[in-house]
């Protein structure tokens, strides 16, 4: 009977554990498809949501990110061009532990294209420069 009741916690806990809004995470910077609008991220123990423009495979593609638009941490280093030489960027704030999309100049950029695309990233870190 123990084992039987025990099987059941297991599995009940197990299905779908960590994969909401709100839940315990353990793995920081974890990303899950929620939907394929949504994703979830795995930030300060727990799961955040964030819109996200198209989820598939547990990645979020942020191109059409909305300025103004909340961003996880994992997407701090991601840009879009929206236009040649503007770019829409998360930005993340340590001080605030949280991020924005926004707008800003950015010299070189190719509108449709990310900065990852155009190669501006090195060490995991992205820049328009």
């Amino acid at each position: 009977m123990r084992t039987v009741l025990m099987l059941v916690a297991v599995s009940s806990g197990a299905c779908g554990s960590g994969t909401t809004e709100g839940a315990t995470c353990t793995t920081p910077d974890a990303v899950e498809c929620a939907s394929t609008t949504r994703v979830l991220a795995c930030q300060g123990g727990k799961w955040n949501g964030f819109a996200c423009p198209s989820c598939t495979g547990g990645k979020c593609d942020w191109k059409g990110a909305a300025n103004g638009a909340a961003c996880p941490r994992v997407a701090e280093t991601y840009g879009t061009c929206i236009l040649d030489g503007r770019l829409v960027g998360c930005y993340w704030s340590t001080i605030v532990d949280a991020g924005l999309f926004v707008e800003t100049s950015c010299p070189g950029c190719v509108a449709g294209k990310s900065i990852e695309e155009l190669g501006r990233c090195s060490s995991g870190r992205c820049t328009c420069q």
